[in-house]
């Protein structure tokens, strides 16, 4: 088992990590990301680009690749970093892909990370002759039955490793998602964190999104979440396509996303750090723009030292 000695981790056992402060997606050898080095307190690693997929005989297997792994510990040298998955399926009925918890060993190995995150959704399901990933996230219902399924998954994630398991909400384009006792994806995420000791991931960037496309207000989901089990929020901005906001991370973060994060900075007393998500793909995201956007979160992160700096923490 990664990380020594496991922990114990009950329902409501929740013990939040230090303060980093202001982040930035890992991309290896992206201009932005290598000019901004100096301007951010950690990065944020998927394991997911250090590797590549084989599937043969109905079975999946991430291949990493060495070149990579060096390069990403060489270009994160002396930089916190925590890590966000995003091959893991934890929603998937039929089991989640080990493959990436294998990946996810090795990486903890070689650099210890203080949490680490996935996405509220699953990517692959049972098919003829094997599993097939749709390529994807797709949503979870929001049921009983699938509370059951990530409970103790999020659970074992968090004692695995020793620190906080966090679950990100996700961004979703079909209306209707199943549901029971009148629960919504806040509702959801509550009962996940209370019952399996975990944290939150807070994607406002996701949430905009979907308060933009299924007509909710989003300050009012917010009122209703558990924020102090928030250890990180992501921000970032996408494009509309056929009517709908999308989750791509290729355009600056948009004012009312910058709004809901400084409503929720001051109710967030556990909070830890401050990401802005870029692809690499993205050509409007030049190192200056990408640093004015860094400059932005750090004076908000500044205005709200958040409960555990007012303690003497790190």
């Amino acid at each position: 088992m990664a990380g020594g000695t496991e922990k114990t981790c009950l329902p409501g056992d929740f013990v939040p990590p230090r303060r980093l402060g202001v982040g930035l997606t890992y991309i290896p050898g992206a201009p932005a990301v290598e000019a901004c080095r100096g301007a951010v307190d950690f990065l944020e690693l998927s394991p997911d680009i250090l590797c590549h997929e084989h599937v043969g005989g109905g079975a999946r297997r991430l291949i990493p690749q060495p070149a990579r792994l060096e390069q990403a510990l060489r270009d994160t040298e002396g930089v916190p970093v925590v890590v966000h998955g995003l091959g893991l399926s934890i929603g998937s009925a039929h089991g989640w892909n080990p493959a990436y918890l294998e990946l996810l060993d090795a990486v903890h190995a070689l650099r210890p990370f203080p949490w680490h995150s996935e996405h509220l959704g699953f990517l692959t399901v049972e098919a003829p002759g094997g599993e097939l990933n749709v390529g994807t996230p797709l949503p979870m219902p929001l049921t009983e039955e699938a509370l059951s399924l990530l409970v103790p998954r999020g659970a074992a994630l968090a004692r695995r490793y020793g620190v906080p398991f966090l679950l990100e909400n996700l961004t979703w384009y079909l209306p209707g998602l199943p549901t029971e006792g009148g629960r919504d994806e806040v509702a959801f995420l509550n009962d996940f964190v209370e019952r399996s000791g975990c944290g939150l991931l807070l994607d406002l960037y996701n949430l905009h999104c979907n308060a933009v496309n299924h007509g909710f207000d989003a300050f009012e989901a917010l009122g209703r979440l558990r924020l102090d089990r928030v250890v990180q929020v992501h921000v970032a901005g996408g494009d509309t396509h056929d009517g709908f906001l999308m989750d791509v991370h290729s355009d600056v973060v948009p004012e009312p996303v910058w709004e809901l994060l400084e409503w929720v900075m001051p109710r967030a007393p556990h909070l830890a750090g401050i990401s802005y998500e870029l692809l690499e793909e993205a050509p409007r995201l030049t190192p200056d723009v990408v640093l004015r956007q860094l400059e932005r979160a750090r004076a908000l992160w500044r205005l709200h030292p958040g409960e555990g700096a007012l303690h003497g923490a790190a």
